[in-house]
């Protein structure tokens, strides 16, 4: 019983082995394995080509991962594993068989279309206009009754009434409305006061922060920190520039000076670019034109970026830095 539990146990262990070395495998492979990308630039002139053609190629791990972009082309952008297309933009048109109508129903449904709305029109009866309600009331006269006099003197009373009541609520009101518009003088001139108030204590906050900040850019922490990731960066450029750079390149101006003036700036710079670049000059058409290829080819791998960010993260003086312009230091 004992050596099954450990042969179970064996088993489990090896397969646990295998995997930790298929991840630690892909972690490395990932790391050290560069991409690889090649890129080319073609400028032709001539009649129904096009201005630019560009096509960048990027590869992974002997062409496991393969990607392709063109432009102008039909394909702009391909994914592949291998020989297994993953992306595809734009995709392939597939062809649909789709039933055609029959142009002749079409026509015939248009045409019972109108003769349908027809009939409605006809079967359709016009609403009945409404009638007009019998006239009711009596046509006589009412005569005037003592009841009718008493009514109105009453209600010239209340009339002079309601008189001397709206004058001393106009009065009234009149004063409300002096008390609230001497109120609102009062809460602009407060709010005035404390937008002023407001307003001096910011440009004093900002001032000390800039004052602050000043003296942070101005320390040895940044000091230190800047001279790290200079030199960093300048890393990554070096491990990241292109292996190979070359341009073969037609160029023609209208002007001849200004021809001339290029070659002469081609010429000082020769012993930094006259070996990748080369430059032809075209005196004799007599236009504006810049033609030729541009070719680059290099190569990135992910290991170069992991070691800048972990040493940058890891410096002390970055970290003071960092916890300086947060003012956690403070």
């Amino acid at each position: 019983m004992l050596h099954i539990i450990l042969l179970i146990l064996k088993i489990i262990g090896i397969i646990l082995l295998c995997i930790l070395g298929i991840v630690l495998f892909a972690v490395l492979c990932a790391l050290f394995v560069p991409l690889r990308y090649r890129i080319r630039v073609v400028r032709e002139a001539g009649e129904g080509k096009p201005p630019v053609e560009v096509t960048v190629k990027l590869t992974w791990f002997l062409h496991l991962i393969n990607i392709l972009i063109r432009y102008p082309a039909d394909v702009i952008l391909r994914v592949r594993i291998m020989v297994i297309t993953l992306f595809r933009f734009p995709k392939k048109e597939k062809s649909s068989g789709k039933k055609k109508k029959n142009i002749g129903d079409d026509v015939q449904e248009e045409d019972a279309l109108p003769d349908r709305a027809l009939e409605d029109e006809i079967h359709s009866e016009p609403a009945n206009p409404g009638e007009k309600s019998p006239e009711s009331g009596t046509d006589g006269e009412e005569e005037a009754s003592p009841e009718k006099c008493e009514n109105e003197a009453g209600e010239e009373e209340d009339s002079s009434r309601k008189d001397s009541l709206s004058i001393f609520e106009k009065v009234k009101a009149f004063i409300e409305k002096i008390k609230s518009i001497l109120q609102k003088i009062k809460e602009f001139f407060e709010n005035i006061q404390y937008t002023i108030r407001n307003l001096c204590d910011k440009i004093k906050s900002t001032l000390d922060n800039i004052q602050y900040y000043r003296e942070v850019l101005t320390g040895e922490p940044f000091q230190q920190s800047f001279r790290l990731c200079k030199n960093e960066i300048g890393y990554v450029m070096r491990k990241v520039k292109p292996d190979k750079f070359e341009a073969d390149l037609v160029v023609g101006m209208e002007d001849p000076a200004a021809l001339g003036e290029i070659f002469a700036l081609y010429g000082m710079l020769y012993p930094v670019i006259g070996q990748h670049i080369r430059i032809v000059g075209d005196f004799e058409s007599g236009r504006t034109h810049v033609e030729g290829e541009l070719y680059v080819r290099g190569r990135i791998r992910a290991f170069t970026f992991l070691r800048v960010a972990v040493r940058v993260y890891l410096n002390k003086d970055v970290r003071k830095l960092i916890r300086l312009l947060k003012k956690e230091a403070v």
